[in-house]
């Protein structure tokens, strides 16, 4: 099952429909999997036509399935209308896991919308650095994978489901106080010694490795790290503050790495709206063109930068899930964890929402079910303050 079918079964369960499910047990983020149809109580009967009924809907999921911390935030025209946490401030950064790739796409985006890269250029261009510092790959396929097959999970590479080996590469890292190292190119001279699982191009397979692959390639393009150049090219021109590696987990970087506060996602998100300037015209034609690049006969969601897409009149719904439930050493030998589910999308009427909490479980269809009353909810809230 590719990634792309899986967040659009979760957006069929905004209508009651389906559920799903992303597997993370003691690992960085994990493909997504179906879970159980959830019987979502209905909403109370004299929801207010305030964001108050956000609040209503949000406190009566807590007090029913009582999470360990959880976050709540609604964005609508452009505005942050309604934020709350439970044992946790939800102004403060939080971990998004795969949520990350959206920072890496845009990131990226912004490298072509500027003449740096193309979404054709091959990694033997666009790591030859890289490829001089440590050599050839052991499969020389791996040098003609492109920035879009990267991107849209096409690059041949070893999927999640198919034992991608950087989960181990982290997890020993992880357990030996590692998990703090930024740098990319350890990870990929490692990962690299293994052959690609396809052909580039000819499968989608939900990779985690294509984004380090992306931030390492980000990288040489911007003559920068990874975490700077996003926070030049992308947070600072959307104001954007929150937003960082996890100190102890930088590790995960464009994969999985980011730490945000809900807000400034939303705001991150506004950058995909069809109507907004910032990607630049190249960018937003690509996006179109994704969707039927590697199945001419695709009327479905699609992954373009980082994030599943779906095309409406109005514009696009783009979304992303993350998880994460890793555990190890920070560098003086302490316990650390990143654990983290979470879901957030943006709707073409311009109504976004940020949803997080933890315990991060196998089946999270209990945020699910959060998502669910949201979902409903917004049609409830007529007056914004």
């Amino acid at each position: 099952m590719t990634a792309r079918r899986d967040i659009l079964a979760f957006v069929v369960a905004f209508l009651g429909l389906a559920m799903i499910a992303e597997t993370a047990a003691q690992s960085p983020p994990q493909p997504a999997v179906k879970a159980p149809l959830v019987q979502t109580p209905k909403a109370p009967a004299s929801l207010s036509d305030t964001v108050d009924a956000y609040a209503a809907v949000f406190d009566a999921w807590v007090k029913k399935h009582r999470p360990t911390t959880a976050i709540l935030v609604v964005r609508r025209q452009g505005k942050t209308v309604f934020l709350k946490g439970h044992g946790v401030d939800p102004r403060a950064p939080s971990f998004i896991g795969s949520m990350s790739k959206a920072i890496t796409g845009a990131c990226v985006a912004t490298l072509i919308r500027d003449g740096k890269l193309s979404f054709t250029t091959p990694m033997r261009q666009a790591l030859a650095g890289f490829f001089r510092r440590h050599g050839p790959p052991s499969d020389r396929r791996f040098e003609n994978v492109t920035i879009e097959q990267l991107l849209t999970h096409h690059s041949g590479l070893r999927g999640n489901e198919e034992g991608d080996p950087i989960h181990d590469i982290w997890r020993r890292r992880a357990e030996r106080g590692m998990g703090h190292l930024v740098s990319p190119e350890p990870l990929l001279v490692e990962h690299l010694k293994t052959r690609l699982l396809y052909n580039p191009g000819t499968k989608e397979s939900y990779s985690n490795i294509g984004f380090v692959v992306l931030t390492a390639a980000i990288e040489e393009a911007a003559r920068k790290p990874y975490e700077t150049y996003c926070r030049e090219a992308v947070f600072d021109k959307l104001g954007i503050t929150s937003a960082r590696l996890h100190p102890d987990w930088r590790q995960f970087s464009g994969a999985g790495g980011w730490i945000i506060a809900g807000a400034d996602y939303l705001v991150l998100l506004e950058v995909f709206d069809r109507k907004n300037p910032f990607l630049g015209d190249t960018v937003k034609a690509w996006i179109a063109q994704a969707q039927t690049r590697w199945n001419l006969k695709n009327r479905d969601s699609w992954e373009s930068l980082g994030l599943d897409t779906t095309n409406f009149p109005e514009g696009w719904r783009v979304m992303h899930r993350g998880m994460l439930n890793s555990r190890g050493r920070d560098p003086n030998g302490r316990p650390t964890a990143a654990i983290i589910s979470s879901f957030a999308y943006r709707e073409p009427r311009g109504i976004s929402v940020f949803h997080a909490m933890t315990p991060a479980q196998k089946d999270d269809k209990i945020l699910g079910e959060l998502d669910h009353a949201v979902h409903r909810t917004h049609d409830v809230v007529k007056r914004l303050p």
